[in-house]
């Protein structure tokens, strides 16, 4: 399976979670961007301090991940792009692989995943990236939860090589 990135846009992501960007003619401030959302009462927020190697493209995806109780928010620090695939459930909670997305977010943007969202682990493109990460963890094995792709997926450039800036 091949997934072509695509520019990370509002209403594109919707259906996965938020995008988190301030655009001209927006307002100073805007409360309640995300759904930052947990079922868990025990469990905590945890905000992490994450850094990342760069990825070449095209990625070769072997393992996606989901969080069910909790959604998950990605934010750049130094201002690269970073990588995002993206599949939604169907109603066992299994990945839907046909509905798989890719996204290419710039130095600007961060994104929120909403609970249940099945997603690659973060990639940072072009240079190593520090980004920060919120979710709830109560330290059990439900924080998370990683499936192995039975075929691998991957994810290309939409112009060719090294040309994914053009979707920025």
């Amino acid at each position: 399976m091949i997934i072509k990135i695509q520019a990370l846009e509002h209403e594109a992501f919707a259906p996965f979670g938020q995008v988190l960007a301030w655009s001209p003619g927006d307002p100073i401030r805007r409360d309640f961007a995300a759904k930052l959302f947990s079922d868990r009462p025990a469990a905590r927020p945890n905000l992490r301090v994450q850094r990342a190697e760069p990825v070449s493209l095209p990625h070769t995806a072997t393992l996606i991940e989901r969080h069910r109780h909790s959604s998950q928010m990605f934010a750049p620090l130094s201002g690269g792009s970073f990588l995002i695939m993206v599949f939604l459930s169907d109603e066992h909670g299994q990945p839907i692989l046909q509905s798989g997305l890719a996204f290419v977010g710039s130095g600007n943007q961060a994104i929120n995943y909403n609970v249940d969202t099945w997603h690659h682990p973060f990639l940072a493109l072009e240079a190593p990236g520090t980004f920060l990460t919120q979710r709830w963890e109560d330290g059990t094995s439900d924080d998370e939860e990683f499936l192995p792709l039975t075929a691998p997926i991957r994810i290309e450039e939409p112009f060719g090589q090294n040309r994914f800036q053009k979707v920025l």
